[in-house]
Parts: structure tokens; sequence; C-alpha cells
């Protein structure tokens, strides 16, 4: 066995493997069966030179060379098949007839397959081990490479017209079948030349590797990539085994002469270490290579690995999704780019950052949606090409949605970003502008990304947290000292009003006493004199009652042991007497039901006397903010223990969801400069301090119903 039967075996098993491997991974796959049929006859006729090597004498090589030239003449239209297959989805009366053309041109050749017409014979001592060919030989060399010229012809059209992913793939089948069409032509000129420069089964090798890489993997590496590694491969090996092969036959005699009968363990020698060195050689040129070609990806990989360990320092959420579109747009020089994110409110990604979009984007992408459910139970990158070519293959309502969705979003790749198996944010990407395809690499790097931008949504989202509640507080506490301000004032007002009022009482109790002794003799005044002197008296007596009440409001309570036994309806009847005329001004009617005559409680008479008063001008308050009149309905009762007094309103009502906040300090419904937030809340404060409670029942735009219980006097009871 030499270089070229080993190099037969070595890529006849790997043509039919890479044949077998596919068929049996995609059964149902119309590429993956012809490439089958195609690969297992290539791999059947590259065994010619290892079979030749094994024949006893040229007659059984002749034999098997026919047999073996069975699958050489059926491989052409096999692949033609195929290529059809891969660039056409349906196939037209043209393609039918040029595949049918095919096949008559080519099977003829099998009837003649036996025959000296065809092949002569065999060279099965020259090192390449070729064939002798017939006058039909020719016409078969011929026809092949029509057929092969026509498919790399209709590729090439594919791939112009082609974009993304599928172009990519083309690419990798074209130059696969440059190798193959290179294979052929080497083996065709050694029938005629009897040279062969180096084992062309080696291009086969290559040949099949790249269309079974293609049809079978979706997201594939850069073809400027694959072909330099394919062609590194292949000139190392070639030179590795080839050059102590071309020194053993040029040297033979040489050897026999120094080494004797064990000569041949030199050169098995050197071939054996140079097959050990081999791989490492490879790994060597191969990186050197890959720097030079991917040194724009890498350097683009290292800025977004860069960026994306400083995402945790942005604090901002919409600085950071701008950060990061704009980073991957500019760093990868992709067509556009976009982050949806989750609002827990809407239970909805809304679309938050964009560049370089179009006009009528989607703005929120459903949580049942396909892409969010796809991306939720994957956890990886989504590539629309792969998504596409699935949904070709098995047809699945799922895959057509999600296929949908990804075009409707005009996005190549989607990558999704997670925080402890929570969905964060959609990472929506476009082509590249350079047209190349996304390589695993990137995914790789856009994963990391993806990580990293989570941790820094969630670090911001906190820190933006913390401002909002920071700025909360801060603001209530502003308010809350304007209003203590404010109570301030009114404590101040209050004290003044009781100076005030004391002062007013002495020249008001002289107009009084004047004005009374003026009537006492008034009989020489005339009738309109007295009826101004009446009407002084009057006023004067309002004036000196108003003074009177505001002087009892404004004291102090005294503090003692026990509080003094009150009537509570002869408050209720003192408040309702000094509110009476506002309320009346106000277009606001008081009306009373009391059921009994006394309704003693132990207590402080002006606290009490507030908290009516409070009441009384809430409900007002409330009745004049949906209407210009109303009524408002006053209920005093009593049982064995409590005496119960009931404020209802016809005015706005309370919603729901603040009614359990109204008897907190400073809180209230009021406008801006019309209510401290204090009255329900002291009300509260001295209903308690009676031993009482104060509780509430309101709707909205039906009213109110404030309810106050105070225990009974335990001496009154009795």
């Amino acid at each position: 066995m030499n270089i070229y039967s080993f190099s037969s075996l070595f890529a006849a098993i790997f043509c039919l493997a890479s044949g077998i491997f596919v068929f049996v991974k995609r059964p149902k796959d119309k590429k993956c069966k012809f490439f089958a049929i195609a690969s297992i006859l290539t791999g059947l006729w590259t065994s010619f030179p290892f079979i030749m090597s094994r024949a006893h004498n040229e007659a059984s090589a002749l034999f098997f060379a026919r047999i073996i030239y069975i699958s050489a003449i059926l491989s052409a239209p096999a692949w033609l098949h195929f290529v059809f297959a891969v660039v056409k989805e349906k196939w037209s009366k043209r393609e039918n007839r040029i595949l049918f053309l095919s096949y008559c041109l080519s099977v003829p050749f099998l009837f003649f397959s036996f025959s000296p017409f065809f092949l002569r014979g065999v060279n099965r001592f020259a090192p390449h081990f070729s064939v002798i060919p017939g006058p039909l030989y020719i016409f078969f060399v011929n026809i092949f490479g029509l057929i092969f010229i026509y498919i790399i012809k209709t590729i090439l059209s594919s791939v112009r017209v082609a974009s993304g992913y599928y172009r990519n793939r083309l690419k990798f089948i074209l130059f696969s079948f440059i190798f193959g069409f290179l294979s052929g032509i080497i083996h065709f000129a050694s029938a005629y030349f009897n040279k062969e420069p180096f084992p062309h089964d080696l291009l086969l090798i290559a040949y099949t590797s790249l269309i079974a890489y293609a049809i079978f993997r979706y997201r594939l590496m850069d073809i400027t990539l694959a072909i330099t590694r394919t062609g590194i491969f292949v000139a190392v090996y070639t030179l590795l085994l080839g050059i102590p092969f071309i020194i053993t036959v040029q040297l033979k005699d040489w050897f026999i002469n120094t080494l004797g009968v064990n000569w041949w363990m030199l050169p098995s020698g050197s071939i054996a270490l140079l097959a050990t060195v081999g791989p490492f050689i490879y790994i060597y040129f191969q990186r050197k290579a890959e720097n030079r070609l991917l040194s724009e990806q890498r350097q683009y990989q290292e800025t977004l690995q860069q960026a994306a360990s400083g995402m945790t320092r942005i604090h901002n959420i919409e600085r950071l999704l701008n950060f990061i579109v704009e980073l991957v747009t500019k760093a990868v020089r992709i067509s556009h780019s976009a982050i949806y994110l989750f609002d827990e409110k809407s239970e909805e990604f809304l679309l938050k950052a964009s560049r370089n979009f179009k006009k009528g984007q989607i703005s929120s992408i459903t949580k049942k949606s396909s892409l969010i459910v796809w991306a939720e139970k994957k956890k990886e990158p989504l590539v629309y090409e792969e998504i596409k070519r699935k949904a070709e293959e098995a047809p699945n309502p799922t895959l057509k949605e999600l296929e949908e969705e990804m075009r409707s979003l005009n996005a190549s790749v989607v990558v999704p970003s997670f925080l402890e198996d929570k969905l964060l944010s959609l990472l929506i990407l476009g082509d590249k502008c350079s047209g190349r395809i996304y390589t695993s690499e990137d995914m790789n790097i856009f994963s990391t990304l993806a990580s990293q931008a989570a941790l820094g949504i969630e670090n911001a989202s906190l820190y933006e947290n913390i401002e909002q509640q920071v700025r909360q507080r801060t603001q209530k506490l502003v308010e809350v000292q304007k209003q203590l301000i404010q109570a301030e004032k009114l404590a101040t007002v209050g004290t003044l009003a009781g100076g005030v009022a004391h002062e007013i009482n002495n020249p008001l109790t002289a107009i009084l006493a004047n004005t009374q002794m003026l009537l006492a003799t008034a009989d020489s005044f005339d009738a309109d004199a007295k009826e101004s002197l009446k009407l002084i008296e009057e006023a004067s007596k309002r004036c000196r009652t108003i003074v009177q009440k505001l002087m009892t409001y404004a004291r102090k309570p005294l503090e003692s042991s026990e509080a003094p036994e009150i009537d509570l309806l002869k408050v209720l009847k003192k408040v309702i007497s000094f509110l009476g005329y506002q309320l009346e001004q106000e277009n606001v009617k008081i009306i009373s039901e009391v059921k009994g005559d006394t309704y003693i409680v132990r207590g402080n008479h002006n606290e009490l006397e507030q908290v009516v008063t409070n009441l009384i001008l809430n409900a007002k308050d409330a009745i004049k903010q949906i209407k210009e009149s109303g009524v408002i309905y006053i209920f005093l009762s009593k049982s064995d223990d409590w005496i119960k007094l009931e404020v209802k309103d016809e005015g706005a009502g309370i919603p729901k969801k603040i009614i359990s906040r109204i008897f907190d300090p400073f809180f209230t419904t009021k406008d801006v400069g019309k209510g401290a937030g204090l009255g329900l809340s002291i009300c509260q404060t001295i209903v308690e301090k009676h031993n009482g409670s104060i509780t509430v029942q309101s709707e909205p735009n039906k009213g109110s119903t404030f309810t106050v219980q105070l225990p009974i006097c335990r001496e009154a009871r009795e």
C-alpha cells in the first residue's frame, strides 16, 4: 500500500460514512437523501486505487475497475439531483428536462462499462493506479465535465440572488463542487497522461465534508475560514505524506544498497514521525491564518466583552439600553438593533431602545407569543435562517409562527437575556453590513453580553427604585413640613383669636349697654330711631354670642383627675347654632334626629365641640365638591352602654383605596391650601381619649357616614 491507495481507502470510508450519517439523521429530508446517494456513489468510485492495489492480477483488477465505474457513471446525475434539491424548492419543467437529459446521457455508458470501448485496461503498477481509457471514455469525461460545469453555474446563479445564511450555505456547496471538479480533472488527466501530482482523493474529503457540513449545520462558520482550514489541511498532509513517498520512489535503489532488506524502515519511520507532528503543524498554521482572517471579528468581540463587564456601572435603565444597542450596532456593524424590556404592569415586552429601526416597528411583544415561549424554553439565541429552514424541513405550526414573528421584528438574530431563569429582555439584531453571517463565536459573545445586560438592568432598576423612593420621601417630608407650618399658623391664629375676642368683647359690651340705656329712655324718639336702636341691640347681642363661643372654643381645657359630665345633645345644639348661619349662606341644610332628652358622657366640652364641628364642616365640603346645595343628616341615639352620633352627607364619598388612610395625620383629599389633613386625625385622638371610637362608611358619589360612639356616663346610666 502506498500513499495513493491509503488516501483512496481513507477518502472512500469518509464519503461512505458521511452519506450514511446524513441520511440516518434526516431520512425524510430530500436534500439529505440525494446527498447520501451521491456521496455513497462517490465513495465507491474513490475506492478505485485501493481496490487496484489489492487485486491479485490485471484481469481481476480490470473486472473490479469496471464494477467501480458503474458508480462513477451515475455520480454526476446524482450530484445534479442533489443540487436541484438544494437550490430549487419546486422543480420546473426545465429542471426536470435537464435532470432527465443528464441521466439519458450518462446511463448508456453502463451498457459499455464491461467492454473495451469504455475501459481497455488498468495501470495498476503505476503509483497512482489509473485506467486505460477506451474510445467512449472521452465522451464520458466530457459529459461528466458538462454536468459539473452546469452544477457550478446553477449554484453560482443562486448565490448571487440569495442572502444571509442561505447564501453562506450555497457558498459552502459552491466551493465544495470546485474541489470535486478539480479532483475529477486530476483523475481523468491521469488516465491520459499517466501522471498524478498528488493523491486527488484528499480533495474529495474536503468536497463531501463541506457539503455535509453545509446541509447539516445552520449556524455555519465563515466560508473564507472554512476554505482556509480545508486548504491548510490538504496542503499540510499532502506535503507530510507526499514528500517521504516521493523521496522513497526516487531514492529506492540507494536505500536498498545502503540499508539492505530493512530499507523500508527509514521511509516508514519518517512517515510515522511526520504523521505524529502533522496535527501540531496544522494547528499552528490554522491559528496564524485565523488570526489574520478574523482580526476584525476578534476585535469587536473583545470590545463587546469589555463593554459587558462595565454595564453594571450604568445606573440609568434608559441610558443602559441605548448604550447596548449603540455599542452592538457600531461594533459589529449591523443594519439595526433594538431591545424589548419586560414590563410587569402590562406583562408585555416593550420596545425601549432601538437604532436604525424602520417606522412602524412592533412596539410590544405579548408574553404568550411563540417567540417568548421558545426563548424561555431553549434559553439560547434564535437565528432566523435556522428557524426558517427547520420550518421548511419539518412543517410545524410553532416554527411557522416563530418565523413570522421574527420576520415582523426584522430580526436576523434574537438574543434572550435571563436573570435566574427569568426572561428580562430581548436583543434584536439585523444583518451584518458586510454580508457575513453570525458565527458560533458571535453567539457565545452575544450570550455573555445578554447575561451582563441582565445584571446591569436589574442593578439599574434597583438603583432607580431607590432614587424614586428617596424623591417620594423627600417630597413627602417637604409636604409634611409645609403642613406643620400651616398647623402652627392655625394654632397661633387660635391663640390670637382668643385674645382678639376678649378685646372685642369689652367695646361690644359698652355698645350693647349704651344701646339698652337709650332704649330705656326712648319715649321721645320717633319710630325709626327706636327701630334702629333695636337693630343695634340685636346685632350687638349676636356679636357677643359669637365672641363668647369663640372664647370658649379657644380656651384650653383644665386638667383634672376626673372629667365632668357633659350633655352631648347640648354640645350638638351649640355647634349647629354656631355653624348654622355659615351653612345657610352656602345652601347646605342640617337635619337632626334625636331620640331622647339627655345624652350624658364624661369629657371635655370644647374637645367634643371640635369633633362635631370638624365632622359637620367635612360633610359640607364633601357636598360642595359635586353640587351646589345639599343636606347633612345628624342622628343621636343611645343604648345601655353607648351614645352614638352619626353625621351623614350627600357628598362625593371616599374611594375604597384611600378610606383606610383618612385618619392619618396630614392626609387630605382637599385641594392645596384648603386643608391641612389634621381634622380627622385630631377627631380620632379626641374620641379615643374619651374611650370611644370613630368609624366611616362611604361609597364614591353616594356620600359618607361618620359614626362616633362614646361610653355613657355610669352615674347617668344608674
